[in-house]
């Protein structure tokens, strides 16, 4: 990306090139850094996320209309663009709230009372009211969350390692794996696998996460469905998988979501449905959930700091 200068009607704009690769062809775009320019550069961004929408329809395995792929990828180039020409110290804060309100969700999901105003106070080391566990677990998340980024997720070793770095002196069986069968749900039981099959079952999940014709949004989320019917661990598989999500989102360049920590039955019927049924409406569920994160989250605070001049 390289950024200059054009004067247009006497008026000096800041101007940013950006190339985009669609199959083999690379294309080149424009863009006006200007708040008075939004719906200008959005009407780039669509025609570049059509594109890009056609050629994964037409070339790779998708659970998506070409409709919702035009809107996952519409969020996935606006953030290429913009969180990039962010300073490297805004993108850290930005990153660091999505954190918070990540693992505060993410916690809630399973129960607990922390809320992202709670996890600002621990980041800052503050006194609070809320179980020592509670703080554990959120800095031993968090910790594991940076730590995943800077690493290539692909052995079975690592599954434990991470369920281990999550649950130190939370779970006195922290990174071992189940020696009973075990389930979840509500309505409906999940069927997942024996413990004589967890690491024939877990090494299938990474070999079609590498699986390069499916469309690349969708890899993460079959991934995510794939390690929770194995559900690997007596307790503490649906954090770390939401975690894995979301680090796999990011490695596949699209800006992560957040499951709101009221969505537990949601989420949990269609794991369940997926595991014993191989339905997937997790995927469109999820597929919701990333619209939203990006329209409220990831472009709001993106385009505060990118015109706070």
């Amino acid at each position: 990306m390289f950024l200059q200068k054009r004067v247009v009607n006497g008026i000096t704009y800041t101007y940013i090139d950006h190339s985009f690769r669609i199959g083999n062809k690379i294309k080149k775009a424009s863009f006006i850094i200007a708040k008075d320019k939004i719906g200008y550069n959005e009407k780039i961004i669509q025609k570049i996320a059509t594109d890009r929408a056609k050629y994964f329809k037409e070339n790779f395995q998708t659970y998506f209309t070409l409709k919702e792929i035009v809107e996952i990828e519409t969020e996935k180039v606006f953030y290429q663009i913009f969180f990039n020409l962010l300073e490297e110290k805004n993108k850290k804060e930005i990153f660091s709230e999505f954190v918070r309100l990540f693992l505060a969700n993410s916690m809630e999901l399973e129960g607990s009372t922390i809320t992202p105003k709670l996890a600002d106070s621990i980041d800052k080391k503050k006194r609070i009211v809320l179980p020592e566990l509670d703080i554990h677990l959120y800095n031993n998340s968090k910790k594991s969350l940076f730590r995943l980024m800077q690493s290539e997720f692909r052995s079975i070793v690592q599954f434990k390692r991470l369920h281990e770095d999550i649950y130190r002196g939370i779970y006195s069986h922290a990174g071992k794996f189940k020696k009973q069968i075990n389930t979840f749900g509500y309505l409906e039981k999940a069927l997942t696998s024996l413990p004589n099959k967890i690491r024939n079952d877990l090494k299938e999940t990474l070999k079609k996460y590498k699986d390069r014709k499916v469309y690349p949004f969708l890899r993460p989320l079959i991934f995510h469905l794939n390690y929770q019917k194995v559900h690997p661990f007596i307790d503490g598989n649906s954090r770390l998988g939401r975690i894995l999500l979301v680090v796999q989102m990011l490695q596949n360049n699209y800006p992560p979501l957040i499951f709101k920590g009221d969505m537990n039955f949601q989420i949990r019927e269609t794991l369940v449905e997926y595991c014993n049924h191989q339905n997937f409406d997790f995927c469109r569920l999820s597929m919701e959930q990333y619209l939203k994160t990006s329209k409220t989250f990831w472009r709001p605070t993106i385009q505060k700091f990118l015109f706070h001049k």
